[in-house]
């Protein structure tokens, strides 16, 4: 961050009776960087982050299921979708799941394109507007899913469990993690769905998706279930303990 001449990390003016703020941040040439290669670095470096913000004092907006789950059912339910009660049993039991993960500082949209990696191999995390106080395995899911969020694909799920398993080596040097909530991931790629897409409609509008969106969502989910169901999902994200 770059200061003013008086020293201050922000700048305030008005102009024609409106107050603006202004922070004023050093320009970094990088590029996205990617976690098939580096996993553990980053991993290191959220682990770091999540146990630096331990100490955090000041109060941020928390993060739970009426944020998670319940703003996107309040959009099918005024858009009239049929299956809405469909939608809203499957939130209702993934969150669930969930609800119990440890809460933590979050940056809150932990995802590649808010990350930039130098040439120099020096990675930095942008964009915390919307930091949060929220359980800390959401930021670590958001970080790890590489699967297509239009298309969920064999291949994709594979390389989901390397990455997660590389991040994690990283993570856990700084915030240790038990069985269940690395087995959460599974749960909170669903819940990621309710939550961007709430975020989508909010911000481009109701009639930005339609019936048959929703319902390739919804599939996308069921689909998602049934591996973990089976067992799929936890020996992909979680692996052999033992190993």
């Amino acid at each position: 961050m770059i200061e003013t001449k008086q020293g201050r990390p922000f700048l305030e003016t008005c102009d024609e009776g409106k107050e603006y703020l202004f922070v004023l941040y050093e320009y970094i040439d990088g590029q996205e960087p990617n976690l098939e290669i580096c996993g553990e670095k980053i991993g290191e470096l959220v682990g770091w982050l999540h146990k630096l913000l331990l100490d955090y004092k000041n109060t941020l907006i928390e993060r739970d299921d009426r944020f998670f789950v319940e703003r996107y059912m309040k959009i099918l339910r005024k858009k009239n979708y049929p299956f809405a009660d469909t939608y809203a049993a499957l939130g209702a039991k993934f969150w669930e799941r969930v609800k119990d993960c440890p809460m933590g500082v979050c940056h809150g949209d932990l995802h590649r394109g808010n990350m930039l990696e130098t040439a120099e191999g020096k990675i930095y995390l942008l964009d915390f507007d919307t930091a949060c106080l929220a359980p800390r395995m959401f930021d670590v899911m958001v970080m790890c899913d590489m699967t297509d969020y239009f298309n969920l694909r064999a291949a994709d799920i594979v390389t989901t469990r390397a990455v997660f398993q590389s991040f994690l080596a990283g993570y856990t040097r700084y915030v240790p993690l038990t069985e269940r909530e690395k087995a959460s991931f599974s749960d909170w790629v669903v819940i990621r769905h309710f939550q961007l897409q709430a975020t989508i409609v909010e911000i481009f509008g109701m009639d930005c998706i339609d019936n048959d969106f929703i319902d390739s969502q919804l599939q996308w989910m069921k689909s998602w279930e049934e591996q973990s169901r089976a067992g799929i999902s936890e020996q992909i994200l979680v692996g052999d303990t033992k190993k």
